[in-house]
């Protein structure tokens, strides 16, 4: 499906609710009814337990970079990402060692360092669909 500036990530069954959670401002992931673990990407099963019986619960929207990557160059992919370039992806770890992975919003990506703040502020591209971005907050 196309939206103004690129596609929009392909939705099912299985992700549908994480995607309009965000377009409604809110991240949720998948918790596992049997080992309570959590998990994201979602997926139709445990990818701890293997158990089937996942429920949605919303996450926290404050956490700290736990990695992240400045990207300078986009090759081979589509051209709607050279106009922001550069940016920052990363890994967030969240309240109770949660990571997701994420665009990461700073004035200046170069500002960025493993441990700093952020907060959620998700992207929405349509009324059933956000993406997860995080600001740094320090």
């Amino acid at each position: 499906m196309e939206r103004a500036g690129g596609t929009l990530p392909e939705v099912d069954g299985v992700n549908k609710d994480f995607f309009e959670g965000l377009a409604n401002g809110k991240l949720l992931l998948q918790r596992c009814s049997e080992c309570g673990s959590h998990q994201f990407y979602p997926k139709p099963w445990c990818v701890v337990c293997g158990s089937l019986d996942l429920e949605w619960t919303e996450a926290s929207k404050e956490g700290k970079v736990y990695t992240y990557t400045i990207i300078n160059r986009v090759i081979g992919n589509s051209k709607e990402f050279e106009k922001e370039l550069p940016y920052a992806v990363g890994s967030v770890e969240l309240e109770g060692g949660i990571r997701v992975y994420a665009r990461l919003l700073a004035a200046n990506p170069s500002s960025i360092r493993i441990g700093c703040r952020v907060v959620l502020e998700p992207r929405r591209l349509t009324d059933k669909v956000g993406l997860p971005y995080f600001r740094v907050v320090e």
